[in-house]
């Protein structure tokens, strides 16, 4: 299905091209700060570098944009701060929530973004620091410290009057109760704060068992609890089990695309973020790529060779030539969907590493079903084109059958086993798969055409 634009969105931007074009400054700025800063960042992916830097330029409402700077992607954020001096920055990045601000600074050349940390005030600047302090791609990397912790002493009146003044916090799904030493002790929805006896402690109604993660999990693994469990914000806490932040279902959306784009570009070869992937020079991508190419490549250069030792065979049976290309695209087809559905299933936690039988099995049952369906409809053309070669019709009926069998069989093991081992299947997979399905394909077909035609 192709993925269309939105027709209003397509409408909005010829009207932002038009306004840019006959210099409407003050009406195009009253349609900017009308617009989501979602939508103008999605605007802005479909525009020329100049058409953003001059339509980003008449956004006169800082925090507008600031939320259009945390929408964009990274290198679009680099391009658009580009011109802004370090000055006009800092109070952007005040606008922000601290996971907002380290993704802001993040994009920036390193020098940058230490001289714009050096612009803050001291307790702003400490408290990004302690953000950036965090490895990439870890909970305590995309949580915010824009929470509601209260302690748990206190009764749920005085508690319902202490979120009515927390108007800085941007969302209040839970509020979360800690004791003297800001340790997590539980967790109570502003339902059940809401419909609470008013004289009870926060310690008598809150929910004693509470999903936390570590600050340092892995942001994919926390996407998972999240989605897994339907929970709107996580709690996130130190070796200590102290609060140090949350991780909200804004987020965590981010993070569930941002990890399916990347297996995609991974067992691609191409790359593993996709805004660099639009930026980078021709002869950077074109080295990114060289090393997985490189095992299709060798896998060509093998299946080759293979070819040349049949070479006799083939000079007496030309017709088996003929069906090489479908054996093996449909042994390479059946291959890519296995690993694809094997890889994403390991990213998501649908597949357990333990069931591994069960998954290899279900798989294989697939390969062999279709090889099977597609051998015959092989098998019937074959016949009947080339009805002089005896046999030659289950000969290639009986190789893509079984082809196709152990294609799925290599594709579904081979991201077990690299998951077994620590590897990223995303990664090794697709070259891995493409080279044993190719060599393993011809030798299954040549040796099944030796066996029944005799030569």
């Amino acid at each position: 299905m192709v993925n269309e634009r939105d027709p209003r969105l397509l409408r909005v931007e010829d009207m932002v091209r038009r306004l840019l074009r006959h210099k409407a400054d003050a009406n195009l700025s009253n349609a900017l700060e009308k617009m989501h800063a979602a939508e103008v960042a999605q605007i802005f992916q479909h525009f020329l570098p100049e058409e953003r830097q001059e339509a980003f330029s008449l956004v006169r409402n800082r925090e507008h944009r600031a939320s259009i700077l945390t929408e964009s992607d990274s290198h679009i954020v680099r391009e658009l701060l580009e011109p802004v001096p370090n000055e006009d920055v800092v109070p952007l990045i005040k606008e922000l929530d601290s996971d907002d601000a380290r993704y802001i600074l993040e994009t920036l050349p390193d020098e940058r973004s230490q001289e714009i940390v050096a612009l803050l005030d001291a307790p702003e600047t400490e408290a990004i620091q302690d953000m950036m302090a965090y490895l990439p791609e870890t909970a305590g990397a995309i949580m915010t410290d824009s929470y509601v912790a209260l302690p748990e002493e206190l009764t749920v009146n005085e508690a319902i009057s202490q979120v009515r003044k927390a108007s800085e916090v941007d969302y209040i799904f839970y509020v979360y109760v800690i004791d003297s030493n800001g340790c997590l002790r539980g967790v109570i929805s502003l339902r059940q704060l809401l419909l609470a006896d008013p004289s009870k402690t926060l310690s008598e109604i809150m929910i004693t068992n509470v999903w936390s993660e570590s600050v340092h999990a892995d942001q994919e693994h926390v996407a998972r609890v999240v989605s897994r469990y339907n929970i709107l914000a996580i709690p996130v806490v130190d070796d200590d089990n102290v609060l140090v932040g949350i991780i909200t279902v804004d987020d965590v959306l981010d993070v569930i695309r941002e990890e399916a784009t990347e297996d995609i570009l991974k067992m691609a070869g191409t790359h593993s973020y996709q805004d660099e992937v639009t930026s980078l020079s021709a002869r950077r991508l074109a080295w990114i790529r060289l090393p997985w190419l490189f095992f299709s490549w060798l896998g060509g250069i093998l299946a080759a060779q293979l070819i040349y030792q049949y070479s006799d065979q083939l000079s007496k049976i030309v017709a088996l030539a003929a069906f090489m290309p479908v054996i093996i695209g449909m042994a390479g087809n059946v291959g890519t969907q296995s690993a694809t559905i094997v890889v994403r299933g390991l990213a998501t936690g649908r597949i357990d590493p333990k069931s591994w039988l069960r998954v290899i099995s279900k798989e294989v049952t697939v390969g062999t079903l279709l090889g099977i369906c597609y051998g015959l409809l092989l098998g019937l053309l074959a016949t009947y084109q080339f009805a002089s070669v005896a046999w030659l019709g289950f000969v290639v009926g009986l190789a893509i059958c079984v082809v196709m069998m152990f294609s799925a069989l290599l594709a579904s093991v081979l991201p077990l086993v690299l998951h077994r081992f620590r590897v990223d299947p995303a990664v090794a997979t697709g070259p891995f798969v493409t080279t044993g399905v190719d060599v393993l394909g011809l030798l299954i077909y040549f040796n099944i055409a030796r066996l029944f035609l005799f030569i």
